[in-house]
């Protein structure tokens, strides 16, 4: 019976702890894809893998080709994709709900020039200022991986 007890309160203990949302640390932190210090708190971006680790990114174009065929981990080793809003820099949220708008004026980066936004609101404001197309997060997975 002790045994039984113990084990169910690690089970839960186990499943109550959560990582956390990742953070990062602009003008320290490196872009783990491209090695340039992320600045711009418009379009940081994270990955958090299954097994708890944090890569930074300096834009959604330097984290999608980081997984994948050709990158350094494969996709069912990330257990979160995050990147920063640009409407309300640094924020992260999750990339793989993020509404996305990809314009030439944006100047990302690495000039993949993809801004993302927590709102599809928020995205056709930036629009009126970054005339742009209208992305979702496969189309922004497409429009930067090698393969």
């Amino acid at each position: 019976m002790k045994n039984w007890i113990l084990a169910a309160a690690l089970v839960f203990l186990a499943g109550s702890c959560s990582v956390g949302q990742p953070e990062i640390k602009y003008g320290a932190d490196e872009c783990a894809h491209c090695r340039m210090n992320v600045m711009d708190a418009k379009f940081g971006a994270a990955i958090q893998t299954t097994k708890g680790r944090t890569y930074v990114f300096d834009a959604p174009e330097c984290m999608v080709p980081f997984v994948g065929h050709n990158g350094h981990l494969v996709e069912q080793e990330v257990g979160g994709w995050y990147v920063s809003d640009f409407a309300h820099p640094g924020n992260l949220i999750d990339a793989t709900k993020a509404f996305y708008l990809h314009a030439p004026t944006l100047k990302s980066p690495m000039r993949g020039n993809v801004a993302a936004f927590g709102t599809d609101s928020d995205r056709k404001q930036a629009m009126q200022h970054f005339p742009g197309e209208a992305m979702d997060w496969p189309a922004v997975k497409k429009l930067f991986t090698d393969e």
